[in-house]
């Protein structure tokens, strides 16, 4: 099967789908060009931004392509766009007046349409979307918080060069577009793993750090994953160390 592209305001844009990859290709190629559009039109001109969702959304209905196909895969991506830009207004603002708009923000707004719940009553541009519930299940004391973030400095867990309270704040409150850099993967798991011992969290935190990506890794390419953290901590259960012990140590000191 062979790709056939075609060009509006200077962008590529496919209209032979082939492979999966095609459409998260075209996907991500919109999703771009929405944010271009909304900066020159709303931001720089000044349009209503209801206004400006139709005019995008109506200027790429269409694709030069008579294969059944390819339409209802541009037809599924139109729909999404369409209901990013109308039903998560408020997010995707901040993601498109942001420095940069990168392929990692295109797939968690992605991740956020599919996951997510609009708000009941009345829908519409300025709506922000019901962000599900990602929590630990947790609810630390003043003490307990500073008890973490001294054995994240001490064990050095996170790429930072000064760790604060706000910081490990933040990341068990699951607070929306939080990361952090891990700087051992595996070390970290064992300290989310103790807490988990301690009964200071809930079972399903891999879940919720994946969910939530507030974990990047080391290199800062990518988030880590469930199947990352899971994979590193049973190398953790079965390559016990001097580190790992000190984590689970210092986490037990906790409920004390």
């Amino acid at each position: 099967m062979y790709h056939v592209f075609s060009f509006f305001e200077g962008k590529q844009h496919l209209t032979h789908f082939a492979t999966e990859q095609d459409v998260a290709d075209e996907f991500i190629a919109l999703l771009s060009e929405a944010r271009d559009f909304y900066l020159q039109d709303v931001i720089v001109n000044g349009k209503r931004y209801s206004r400006y969702v139709d005019d995008f959304i109506n200027s790429h209905r269409y694709i030069n392509c008579d294969n059944a196909v390819c339409k209802n895969c541009h037809e599924m991506n139109i729909h999404i766009v369409k209901g990013l830009l109308t039903d998560c207004a408020g997010l995707v603002k901040k993601f498109f007046t942001a420095d940069t708009f990168t392929f990692e923000d295109c797939m968690r707004l992605k991740w956020k349409y599919d996951f997510y719940e609009s708000s009941p009553g009345n829908p519409g541009a300025d709506n922000p979307m019901r962000i599900p519930a990602l929590s630990f299940g947790c609810n630390f004391s003043r003490e307990q918080m500073e008890g973490i973030v001294a054995c994240a400095t001490a064990f050095h867990l996170f790429c930072v060069s000064t760790l604060c309270i706000e910081d490990m704040e933040a990341l068990f409150s699951c607070r929306e577009d939080f990361s952090i850099r891990v700087n051992n993967v595996r070390h970290v798991a064992v300290m989310f793993d103790a807490l988990l011992e301690n009964r200071l969290i809930e079972p399903y935190w891999q879940s919720v750090l994946d969910k939530g990506r507030f974990l990047v890794s080391k290199d800062g390419r990518s988030y880590v994953s469930a199947s990352s953290l899971s994979t590193a901590l049973s190398i953790a259960r079965i390559k016990k160390t001097a580190v790992a012990n000190g984590i689970r140590k210092a986490i037990a000191g906790l409920k004390e």
